[in-house]
């Protein structure tokens, strides 16, 4: 891997940057991922010419990191398990050639190819020239919900070749390449969507041992789907009678269907209706430009007509009722504003 100039790398909007030496990336490993040991290849990691980081970007639903180092080894040893309270699973993506040791599976990962990787068990990493690896970390009880991930798929190495795969590596690299471009507001949105993503691409793998590359491309179309269906909905949420039924008549599929693509990425076409609807209403209740709207004005505009019904909602996705965030927020702006220079005279 030729890398530019450490000058020419800015740091991400994230947590995180540059490491002066092995010993601290190890510290930046435990902070962003999990306790880690790293032992250097092939030198010591302390000279001045060591290249290495950690950058963390936190996405809501989960975290995505991008670490990279001369050559290493990073071990999840037994010992840092005692006592251990991370409950993770991580999608390691390799950005060079590299190795992945679990129990007795030895996988070489090229570049482009996955690894789901357990935090309550045991693991290697490694790589002879540069590592790099972008990591996708969320909870196992968030995937336990939606599939289950049986032991024989943990270590196993997903390849660059599976389409499902290819789409969210494209998604990361966007998503890496944002930096402060992306809106505080839309890190969320974007995290769910590399859920959603992630769950399909273990989906795919499950899928390419048992039947083949038939149905990993009948999965790929149904997250195509999937992204057109949210879409539509996003753009009709005024319409109070917004519903499976209307997003199957507007594509021409049956209920079934859509209900279908939607369980694939983990939620139900009213679950996702109702979330969507909260956090508009959300987003404009904290709109300064919007605080002469009423609360009954806005629940009309993403669909309720009945407030009470709204405010029961709202509370149930935000733990807050509508007049009380509205509030928190107009209080922030106000102490907000008033650590603003004033204007010139």
């Amino acid at each position: 891997m030729s890398l530019p100039p450490k000058s020419s790398r800015p740091d991400r909007n994230g947590v995180g940057g540059m490491s002066p030496d092995v010993d601290a990336w190890r510290g930046m490993l435990h902070d962003a991922l999990v306790e880690l040991d790293a032992i250097p290849l092939g030198g010591t990691g302390h000279d001045a010419d060591y290249t290495g980081w950690a950058r963390q970007l936190d996405l809501g639903f989960l975290t995505l990191t991008d670490v990279g180092s001369d050559p290493v080894r990073v071990v999840r040893a037994p010992r840092m398990l005692v006592g251990n309270q991370d409950d993770f699973y991580l999608l390691s993506i390799a950005q060079e050639n590299s190795f992945s040791l679990n129990g007795n599976m030895r996988s070489p990962l090229r570049r482009g190819d996955a690894v789901l990787l357990d935090s309550t068990a045991p693991f290697q990493l490694s790589a002879n020239e540069f590592a790099h690896h972008l990591v996708l970390t969320l909870p196992r009880a968030d995937v336990a919900r939606v599939m289950p991930v049986s032991g024989e798929r943990i270590g196993r190495r997903i390849a660059a070749e599976n389409p499902v795969l290819r789409v969210l590596r494209a998604t990361v690299a966007e998503i890496c390449a944002g930096g402060a471009r992306f809106e505080p507001d839309l890190l969320p949105e974007l995290g769910h969507t590399l859920r959603e993503l992630l769950f399909s691409v273990l989906r795919s793998d499950e899928l390419t041992g048992q039947a083949g590359v038939a149905e990993v491309n009948g999965l790929l179309g149904h997250h195509a789907q999937l992204l057109r269906m949210r879409d539509f909905i996003q753009r009709h949420l005024a319409e109070p009678d917004l519903s499976s039924k209307a997003v199957a008549a507007a594509f021409g599929v049956s209920v079934r269907y859509v209900e279908l693509v939607f369980r694939e990425s983990g939620t139900s076409p009213a679950r996702y209706i109702r979330r969507t609807r909260m956090e508009e209403a959300r987003r404009s209740l904290a709109n300064p430009r919007q605080r002469q709207r009423s609360i009954a004005a806005i629940a009309r505009s993403v669909g309720v007509e009945n407030p009470t019904v709204f405010a029961r909602m709202f509370r149930h996705f935000h733990d807050i009722t509508p007049s009380e965030y509205r509030r928190s927020q107009t209080g922030q702006s106000r102490r907000s504003g008033a650590m603003e220079d004033p204007p010139p005279p």
